[in-house]
């Protein structure tokens, strides 16, 4: 495994935070709302053993300063896509969690080429995904209102730690607004083509019977995995990282490898 490296690309008027790390075919990994990329090391160790995975920090989240415009998920995934094309990854895996997922969506509406497969954990094409409480906490969320470790993680690496609650208004006008730009109508994500691998916790803030029709509408199956809406990455991703290495396809490269290995051993011999 090769050593991790991250930097900046000016995109779109961003300074936009990325990190690379491990060899091998790409895999890029979103992030959730007011989260940083460092949300993802607990999965590192596994997934950057078999793939070069790329984490980015989006607009006004993590490294990745904020600028004067309102936070989109529809110019988040147009912001990925021209990150991507600046590290010059034409085709790539990508994993979205959360806000990530919705960004991924974007990604694979609008640049369908892109994306090999696609995974999406406790996602929402909509509003409605949610359970009523969590819609009106988003509504009307608060710079106290998330675990206090968000906040620490924010402080600590963002280039003005002072703009936390800043982000989290820039969040609440965003639910608020929820308008048809940043989510996407049943019939879009119809006309996703690429394989979809479909995540919730049993304990999720995503309302079950809707995660199955997204599912459906997705042409593929859910998969529950034990956990809240973030546990399942964070302190127990166990299972989470069976169905990933299986859906990516991890464990086939593996044997292609040790099969080309045993080949020229054999020719040396």
């Amino acid at each position: 495994m090769s050593d991790p490296k991250s930097g900046y690309k000016k995109v779109n008027g961003l300074h936009m935070y990325y990190e690379i790390h491990g060899s091998g075919k790409p895999l890029i990994l979103l992030h959730g709302q007011f989260a940083t990329a460092s949300m993802f090391y607990p999965l590192l160790p596994e997934l950057a053993h078999h793939r070069q995975v790329v984490l980015i920090e989006q607009q006004g989240h993590g490294h990745t300063a904020d600028m004067n415009r309102p936070l989109s998920f529809a110019q988040m995934g147009r912001d990925t896509a021209e990150l991507l094309s600046q590290l010059g990854i034409s085709e790539a895996d990508v994993f979205g969690y959360s806000a990530g997922g919705t960004v991924a969506l974007h990604l694979a509406k609008s640049n369908p080429n892109l994306i090999r497969k696609l995974a999406l954990a406790s996602t929402v094409y909509s509003m409605d995904g949610y359970f009523p409480d969590i819609v009106e906490g988003l509504k009307h969320a608060s710079a106290d209102a998330f675990p206090p470790q968000m906040k620490q993680e924010y402080e600590r690496v963002a280039p003005h730690p002072e703009n936390w609650s800043m982000l989290i208004a820039k969040g609440a006008e965003m639910a608020n607004n929820a308008n048809k730009e940043d989510f996407l109508e049943p019939a879009e994500l119809q006309q996703i083509t690429v394989p979809v691998l479909l995540v919730i916790g049993d304990h999720d803030i995503i309302r079950p019977e809707y995660a199955r029709d997204m599912a459906n509408l997705l042409h593929t199956k859910l998969v529950v995995v034990t956990g809240d809406h973030a546990s399942y990455i964070t302190t127990q991703p166990q299972s989470l990282l069976v169905h990933l290495k299986e859906f990516f396809e991890f464990a086939e490269e593996n044997d292609r490898h040790d099969q080309i290995e045993r080949h020229y051993r054999q020719r040396s011999t």
